[in-house]
């Protein structure tokens, strides 16, 4: 059995052994896995006091795009990133930060207690993956994923922390978070960075500081918002900018978020003390037993040796002297899997045989048919000295031959250069690039989705040269919200460009600049307001084609009677207007628009418009509502207050959800509903009723109606605030 089997077989060993217990998480479909824009499915939901997350007040979390890259908080934000939890019921995600070069932490609840969730219902986790970088919502440029082991290196239930080990270095590139000891103290000023609901990472920090008392039950009450998936976000002292806490749990009786003393998780832990170990001196001993801190370099060449011979001797060789090293609990499956039933085994009794003529050499196994090749490079010849290696190529090209529309053979074979050989003789190196690979070749690719009528798109390789970057302004996640976004804010401009990105995203291109220019540009641009403040230089490396014909005013495919005419929706009292197949109101309504949106009218006719949308459809929409200015359109949202919580739901006395009807009246049908804590847009407002639609929180996934339907709830239960 290789290495990598053994590590599988004791990952489904521990997590058969955990008992059921009851947590929220915000769930995604397992195709999503090893994407880094993952796709929604499911959530689960907690029954307890204890909740993954909770709002404090109005929402306060922003998204750390909103800061230059120099700020304090995106430097200290480089080493959080988010973790993936491939289970075999869907993908859950939570944060970790970088803590040194091989380590990261996060909540025990996260990995491995995923499988103590019942309403995960995962009876095992398939994998474990750190995404760092991911800033920017549905833009992967400058994100990296490391395979993580799924056993932990340490962890503690009762502390809910667990250090998991990554394969590869990400310190290298994303640095790490220092950790302190100190005590928290009554009201001090905290930051808290993490991805809430899988997303792109954001910053809590306004009304973010210590509950008084600060500390409670060997716990850290805190005020700084979260949602599901910021479990294992650390908690950054202001003043201090290191860790003393890991974000962990709310309460639905207080108005706190809890997080676990970092000062009693380093008291715990011998990990932790010896990645902080700033001596020299290579004799300090690990609290957790025999392992010289200085003795890394040796263990690992010992393990690398060990996996190389793959044989017994070596395996014990290298757990004598490395009693404390991470991979231990590796060489020990394996030596209790493969090595002790060799020694128990019933020696033959040796019988005298006659002497026969000695037989021709044999030549000794290939690990791959192709290591006998001459001309072989350095990371050939290393994957055919390494049983372990060999495995992981063997099904890599299993994989490759199964797989659709992820890589041509000229991109796996641009892969085999530019990425895999990169490695040379790296083991390390090459495992994490071959596993990385295994996983994106896996991953179903993105369908595109169909271009409206008029509109088709040029694939092509759109990387501009090192010396130049695309300025881009925006991504999003659909031909016609992009159209509109570009029509909105670049009106008639020439050089507009609109590209797809790789995981089926639109990115719209301002224009191009010199990359030692492009911060100046940036600044330049963003103090005039002529494009958003998160706006961003890219290579274009992503890019895999671009929309053409986007701008056309015959995009729509209209026949006759066609006028350049731009006109805007209005606002009007329900805050959206209907969109219907025909000129009156027989005809059925397909969709809905809101104030502000810029529209072309085709043609008119009575009291009604044809006119074409931003994503390239036509419809018929009442022209009193239309004009031809572009109105303000004030925006206004809403958190769910004044219920019980979604735990004590109950349909017979009505508490723990709010209905969402058709109509400001009780009298309306009833749509969907929103739960305690959800955040709502708010599109209008009449005699005490206000006409909403989710954000985020349990209305994405309802009990009972439609996610993201539109309709009125009372305005007792809503917290509204506008600008």
């Amino acid at each position: 059995m290789r290495p990598c089997a053994a590590l599988v077989a004791l990952g489904v060993t521990l997590g058969a052994a955990l008992p059921a217990a009851a947590q929220d998480f915000v769930g995604f479909d397992r195709a999503s896995f090893g994407q880094v824009v993952l796709k929604r499915n499911q959530s689960a939901g907690s029954t307890d006091d204890l909740q993954l997350e909770l709002a404090i007040g109005s929402y306060n979390n922003e998204s750390i795009r909103n800061y230059s890259q120099d700020s304090v908080f995106a430097t200290l934000g480089l080493a959080v990133g988010r973790l993936d939890i491939l289970t075999d019921t869907g993908i859950f995600p939570c944060t970790a930060f970088i803590v040194s070069d091989r380590h990261i932490l996060t909540n025990h609840h996260c990995v491995p207690g995923i499988l103590e969730n019942e309403k995960a219902g995962a009876t095992r986790i398939d994998a474990v993956q750190f995404v760092a970088g991911y800033t920017q919502q549905g833009v992967e440029d400058g994100t990296r994923s490391y395979i993580v082991s799924p056993t932990p290196v340490e962890m503690s239930k009762d502390l809910d922390y667990a250090v998991l080990e990554v394969i590869g270095n990400p310190s290298a590139e994303y640095g790490t978070l220092a950790l302190s000891d100190k005590s928290p103290q009554d009201g001090d000023p905290y930051w808290v960075i993490g991805h809430p609901m899988g997303e792109a990472q954001r910053i809590s920090r306004e009304q973010c500081r210590a509950n008084s008392p600060a500390l409670s039950d060997q716990r850290l009450l805190h005020t700084c918002d979260t949602l599901p998936g910021n479990s294992g976000s650390p908690i950054i002292d202001a003043s201090l900018q290191k860790v003393v806490g890991l974000h962990h749990a709310g309460s639905r009786k207080d108005s706190v978020n809890f997080a676990i003393p970092m000062r009693d998780i380093l008291a715990a832990s011998g990990v932790l003390t010896a990645a902080l170990s700033t001596t020299n001196d290579a004799s300090p001993v690990a609290a957790t037993g025999g392992q010289p801190v200085g003795a890394d370099a040796l263990c690992d060449a010992l393990y690398e040796e060990a996996k190389a011979y793959g044989q017994c001797f070596a395996y014990d060789a290298y757990v004598q002297r490395c009693t404390a090293h991470p991979y231990v609990v590796f060489a020990q499956g394996f030596l209790d899997q493969e090595c002790r039933e060799q020694a128990a085994a019933p020696q033959p009794v040796e019988v005298p045989q006659p002497v026969q003529p000695a037989p021709a050499p044999v030549q000794e196994s290939l690990l791959r048919p192709w290591c006998d090749a001459t001309g072989l490079n350095p990371t050939e010849r290393t994957i055919c000295s390494n049983a372990y290696l060999a495995g992981l190529d063997q099904e890599l090209g299993r994989v490759y031959g199964a797989q659709t529309a992820r890589s041509t053979d000229a991109q796996q074979r641009a892969w085999l250069r530019g990425t895999r050989d990169a490695c040379g003789a790296d083991a390390n190196c090459i495992a994490r690039v071959v596993l990385d690979r295994i996983t994106y070749l896996q991953t179903p690719a993105p369908a595109p989705a169909p271009a409206p009528s008029g509109l088709r798109e040029a694939a092509g390789n759109y990387t501009l040269a090192d010396t130049q970057c695309y300025i881009i302004t925006a991504s999003r996640p659909t031909v016609g919200e992009a159209q509109a976004f570009a029509a909105s804010w670049f009106p008639g401009r020439s050089g507009v460009r609109i590209f797809r990105s790789d995981n089926g995203w639109y990115a719209i291109s301002f224009e191009t600049a010199r990359k030692s220019d492009s911060e100046w540009r940036l600044s330049q641009l963003k103090s005039q307001n002529a494009i958003p403040g998160d706006s961003y230089c890219s290579s274009g490396r992503r890019f895999v084609a671009e929309l053409v014909g986007w701008g056309s005013a015959s995009s729509g495919g209209s026949t006759g009677g066609t006028s350049s005419a731009i006109l805007y929706v209005d606002n009007n009292s329900d805050g959206g207007l209907n969109v219907r197949t025909g000129p009156g109101t027989n005809y059925r309504y397909f969709t809905e628009i809101d104030p502000g949106t810029e529209l072309r009218l085709l043609r008119a006719s009575g009291s009604w418009s044809n006119v074409l949308l931003p994503d390239g459809r036509e419809g018929w929409v009442y022209t009193p509502l239309l004009t031809r200015t572009r109105p303000y359109v004030r925006q206004c949202s809403a958190r769910v207050v004044n219920m019980k919580p979604i735990s004590q739901l109950n349909r017979a006395t009505g508490s723990g959800y709010l209905n969402v009807r058709s109509q400001p009246s009780t009298k309306g049908k009833i749509l969907t509903e929103v739960y305690q804590g959800d955040s709502v847009r708010v599109l209008a407002r009449k005699n005490g009723w206000a006409r909403i639609e989710c954000i985020s929180g349990y209305c994405t996934n309802p009990y009972s109606g439609t996610a993201f339907a539109r309709g009125w709830s009372s305005e007792k239960y809503l917290s509204i605030s506008c600008r």
